[in-house]
């Protein structure tokens, strides 16, 4: 077990120390799947975790402490198969192996009163209940409620990951049946989505298809930021704030015989595209480094379709980026309005009158979604999605234009909204 927790420690020390992603910290190493289940589930309540901790500490924990910490308060409390004196013992062995052995009898009285159950978490009558049980900011919590009501903030809240890939398939190397067969062949799971993906684990198999270019993985939500979009091959098409360039190759293989300009702002994350379309064997997507904060001259009317997928909170991925809120607070969400409201501007201009601006975030709140394409209501109409009309039992069929899917199994939580230039 003590492997199981160092390697665990390591990785979410990059997290909370450097601000590493969890994922992209996760890439390293092989990594065990007993240190993965200790990451997320560390991650995934930290709220709840620290709330223990400092109810039953007389101090507050260095970092490194800290981290040992949870991972024990997590496993005590969720690994039903490790004896829970062998999960205190061995974060003590940890500590000792970090070089934190002087924290050692800390960390053991803190653990043992885990154990025993010696804390007490706030009933439903406490304003800190939602925060602690569903192990979410209480700022978070309480804007949830705020904006969609207790019972669907509650929803929102207690959506569970299935941690599982969504696949979507490369049409220009193979199909969705060559890739199933290709599963089952390996004797792997899966199952066919709603958007026109595969749903499985990511196992080597996947993780070849993927090398090959074959597959790439993108979310449900993504895929249906350009499904609403439904652009005509042959047409002049926009992908602002592009990379990696996930949407523009999407666009790439629904119009063959278009170019997708995919604009970015820094070399770094155009090199990002260059990757992604050179992996997945793309030749109709074309980079540009561009500040779409600031207008282009030569753009102004000169496409038929844009899709803005700005830079957002990323809120509404938490289900598979547990550690956003580690990294985002409130306090982004009107400064990156501010800089929303300044692409769509630009964006429209760039569109020619009659044509189609899909705006799409990954987050959850109205002041980045709905607050910035009503900027834009005295020169373009909202117009039916009819891409999102089957999905998830049909509940977003009567939409007006407008979308807001909530997070839940492979789905981040992401707004769309399809415009139409007047």
């Amino acid at each position: 077990m003590k492997k199981h927790i160092l390697s665990a420690y390591r990785i979410l020390s990059q997290v909370y120390a450097d601000g590493t992603y969890s994922n992209m910290a996760l890439n390293g190493d092989s990594v065990s799947d007993m240190s993965t289940k200790l990451v997320y589930g560390v991650l995934e309540n930290d709220v709840k975790t620290e709330y223990i901790i400092n109810s039953l500490a007389d101090k507050k924990p260095q970092r490194a402490v800290s981290i040992l910490l949870k991972i024990g308060v997590y496993a005590l409390l969720n690994l039903t198969d490790v004896p829970q004196f062998a999960i205190v013992s061995e974060c003590v062995e940890a500590a000792k192996a970090i070089g934190k052995g002087g924290a050692g009898g800390f960390i053991n009285a803190v653990l043992k009163k885990v154990a025993r159950c010696e804390f007490v978490l706030p009933d439903e009558s406490s304003e800190n209940y939602l925060s602690v049980t569903y192990s979410k900011p209480r700022w978070f919590v309480d804007k949830l409620t705020r904006q969609y009501g207790r019972e669907t903030a509650v929803k929102i809240l207690s959506a569970k990951s299935e941690h599982l890939e969504h696949i979507r398939v490369n049409g220009r190397l193979s199909s969705v049946g060559d890739v199933a067969r290709r599963l089952e062949r390996a004797k792997e799971s899966y199952t066919l989505s709603e958007v026109g993906g595969i749903d499985a684990r990511g196992t080597e198999t996947v993780k070849r298809m993927f090398d090959e270019g074959r597959i790439t993985y993108q979310s449900p939500s993504s895929m249906l930021a350009v499904q609403a979009l439904t652009p005509k091959d042959g047409s002049q098409i926009l992908d602002l704030c592009s990379a990696p360039g996930g949407k523009a190759v999407y666009i790439s293989e629904l119009c063959p015989h278009s170019t997708v300009y995919a604009g970015e702002l820094h070399p770094h994350r155009i090199n990002l595209i260059q990757k992604y379309k050179n992996r997945m064997h793309v030749p109709n997507v074309k980079a540009v480094q561009i500040d779409a904060t600031k207008f282009k001259e030569e753009w102004q009317e000169k496409f038929d379709y844009i899709l803005v997928d700005a830079p957002c909170s990323c809120f509404g991925t938490f289900l598979k980026h547990p550690d956003v809120f580690l990294s985002r607070g409130e306090e982004d969400i009107l400064s990156l309005q501010a800089t929303q409201k300044l692409i769509l501007a630009n964006a429209a201009q760039d569109l020619r009158r009659g044509g189609v601006l899909v705006y799409s975030t990954c987050t959850l709140f109205e002041e980045e979604n709905g607050a910035v394409i009503n900027t834009l209501s005295e020169s373009f109409n909202t117009e039916h999605i009819s891409a999102v009309d089957e999905i998830d039992g049909g509940k977003y069929k009567d939409n007006d234009g407008r979308v807001q899917i909530l997070p839940h199994g492979t789905y981040d939580g992401f707004y769309i909204a399809r415009l139409i230039k007047k």
